[in-house]
């Protein structure tokens, strides 16, 4: 049995602000529509790239279905993914402690898997990870506990034995969908809304403390 620790990406492991609002901006002036305030284009993220833009055209027309339009939404996020793209303090120390404590660390994310894949290994955070499972990578979104579930069953992990780490209501959510417990990083960029979380964090150290000392 191992101790598996599901991370989401965005607001949780890295502060990724500034390059997804620049992929929402560089596509509504690819369709000739004024630039979005990146706080608000921030409001936006949790729930996928679909939704994300979709939030994001509310206030014009597309010309082209959403679909098409997020296609070339990812292509400009994919062709610069670590614009404005860092590391939160004390990730990669972290997640080195984390790793040489015993634990299994995976990433959950809704994000696209290309952009994804570019992020974690531009930041060097691909050789602490077991597994990194992106938004079209066919699972389900989170809310959805199918990505999260498949992980424990890879890894054989019991409910109690996994945990589920991330900054938006999705992700608690899907723990809670999963039956496993959820940490909620007040730091990120979502919001907690009603669901449950058996700690808050305000940074990465107080999260890598908790979950090798309990304190």
């Amino acid at each position: 049995m191992s101790r598996l620790l599901v991370f989401d990406l965005d607001g949780t492991l890295i502060d990724s602000a500034g390059g997804i609002a620049r992929s929402v901006n560089r596509t509504r002036q690819y369709f000739n529509f004024p630039e979005l305030d990146e706080k608000l284009i921030s409001s936006f993220v949790g729930n996928g790239a679909k939704i994300l833009l979709e939030r994001a055209t509310q206030d014009v027309h597309l010309p082209v279905t959403l679909d098409e339009a997020v296609k070339i939404m990812v292509q400009f996020y994919a062709a610069d993914p670590l614009f404005h793209t860092f590391c939160y303090p004390g990730v990669i120390d972290g997640l080195q402690q984390l790793k040489a404590a015993g634990y299994t660390l995976c990433i959950v994310s809704n994000k696209p898997q290309i952009v994804a894949d570019k992020i974690i290994s531009g930041l060097n955070m691909d050789d602490f990870l077991a597994d990194n499972i992106g938004g079209n990578s066919g699972f389900p979104l989170k809310p959805a506990p199918d990505a999260i579930n498949f992980l424990r069953q890879k890894h054989h992990a019991a409910t109690h034995e996994s945990l589920v780490i991330g900054d938006n209501y999705t992700d608690l959510a899907a723990a809670e969908n999963a039956g496993v417990n959820a940490v909620f990083c007040r730091y990120g960029l979502g919001d907690k809304m009603k669901y449950p979380a058996i700690k808050e964090v305000d940074n990465f150290y107080g999260l890598t403390r908790y979950l090798t000392t309990g304190d």
